[in-house]
């Protein structure tokens, strides 16, 4: 016999009317509708100042919508305190920051290994023991491309920009976060490096949902679908428009 599923199985995340605005200013982002499914791979671009960065926010509930609604793993943001965010974040989801927010005096592996030291639920996900984890950190970074500098013990600080980009994605992928968010995760890589990252990042997220910001839209054909800001703040102004 087939078994049902809710429609909030299927959907990883939804935006509805969002509007976004600095406070007492004017609003920056404005979204009429956004539905990202489960396990789908979302290309999000757009020019400088179009919002990318904000809408990621938004999702990450590290920002509030000043209006409209938000859903993400069938958690209305809107509903949720700033800890029960926090908390959904560090258990679910894999942020790949811009600025990598990487700890400079840790090694790589303790850089990869912090989500599990602030989730008990990411930290079950990586291995049972300490020693499963740090297996599990240096097999992630080694994939990368990042082996011999994690068994050195080096601080992220001795690292290139490259490299510490590619520390801050094994961090975002550790523990099998269900959707992984990355802001322009490829600016430091040269081509070949750019196409391990890319293979690595979407093997093993490969039952998550990503929403992947870049400017280079050549990267687009190896994503399930395609967004680009201007279509989403296109679509909600004529929403508007048409009530």
């Amino acid at each position: 016999m087939k078994v049902s599923r809710r429609v909030s199985d299927l959907i990883c995340v939804s935006a509805k009317d969002v509007k976004f605005a600095w406070r007492g200013g004017r609003t920056v982002l404005a979204v009429a509708d956004l539905q990202i499914d489960r396990g789908e791979k979302l290309f999000l671009h757009g020019a400088s100042g179009s919002g990318k960065s904000t809408l990621l926010g938004l999702i990450a509930g590290v920002f509030s919508a000043s209006a409209g609604e938000i859903n993400v793993l069938d958690h209305a943001l809107g509903t949720m305190s700033a800890a029960e965010r926090d908390r959904l974040r560090a258990d679910a989801l894999g942020v790949i920051f811009q600025q990598f927010n990487l700890v400079p005096y840790l090694t790589l592996i303790e850089n990869v290994l912090l989500p599990c030291r602030f989730s008990a639920a990411r930290a079950a996900r990586t291995g049972s023991t300490t020693k499963a984890q740090t297996t599990a950190a240096l097999e992630l970074l080694a994939r990368l491309g990042l082996r011999g500098e994690a068994e050195e013990g080096r601080p992220a600080s001795a690292l290139s920009v490259g490299q510490q980009q590619r520390v801050a994605a094994a961090r975002a992928l550790i523990g099998a976060p269900s959707l992984i968010i990355a802001d322009e995760p490829t600016s430091a890589l040269d081509g070949a490096s750019r196409e391990t990252f890319i293979d690595t990042l979407l093997s093993e997220a490969k039952a998550a949902s990503v929403v992947f910001v870049s400017h280079d839209v050549s990267l687009a054909s190896r994503f399930d679908r395609s967004v680009s800001m201007s279509e989403l703040n296109g679509a909600f102004a004529s929403a508007v428009a048409g009530r």
